[in-house]
């Protein structure tokens, strides 16, 4: 089945197509399933927020926003689901902690401290690597990483060709390494 066959379901799901829903579950549950998988090592977690997504996704579906990706939007709902199933975990899980643990919860916090700010300063050497790519390149990756776009779209919607875009890309990647690895803190 093709994407734009899953693009026709989720449109026709939305109207209340039952068997349109049901290929649209058929296609993406494994998908789901294996992303699941990525985020959390607990296939019942993922099973249940999948099945939650989905009774949500119809329960809901009149009020849904057409999507040109409905596989994207699903994984990234997935994605938020597991996420707050896996908070809430944590937080019974912390909850739950000895607090004569005292200076290991120090410590803890201390390293997320630190590792916050480490994201923060290679998210701000990112972003400053960014802004000296060429235009075309800044385009090309922000299509790529920061909206999922496929490299057959990007070449269609930058007017170029296939190749070209991997080329583009490829150079991109191989600039915001080397500029990472000359910017970022060394230990």
């Amino acid at each position: 089945m093709s994407a734009f066959d899953h693009d026709m379901d989720w449109i026709r799901m939305k109207s209340g197509d039952l068997s349109a829903f049901e290929r649209l579950y058929r296609a993406h549950v494994q998908p789901m399933m294996r992303y699941g998988l990525k985020i959390t090592d607990d296939p019942a977690l993922v099973q249940d927020c999948i099945q939650d997504l989905f009774e949500e996704t119809w329960k809901n579906r009149q009020h849904l926003s057409d999507t040109p990706y409905p596989k994207y939007y699903l994984l990234r709902a997935l994605r938020n689901k597991l996420s707050k199933a896996l908070s809430k975990q944590s937080f019974v899980r912390n909850g739950e902690l000895n607090l004569a643990a005292g200076e290991l919860l120090s410590g803890y916090v201390e390293l997320e401290i630190v590792a916050r700010e480490t994201e923060t300063h290679n998210r701000e050497t990112l972003r400053h690597l960014l802004d000296e790519l060429p235009r075309r390149q800044q385009e090309a990756i922000h299509l790529r990483f920061y909206h999922n776009v496929s490299y057959e779209n990007i070449a269609e919607m930058m007017d170029m060709n296939y190749q070209s875009v991997l080329n583009l890309v490829q150079r991109a990647l191989k600039a915001l390494r080397k500029g990472f690895s000359v910017k970022a803190p060394r230990r």
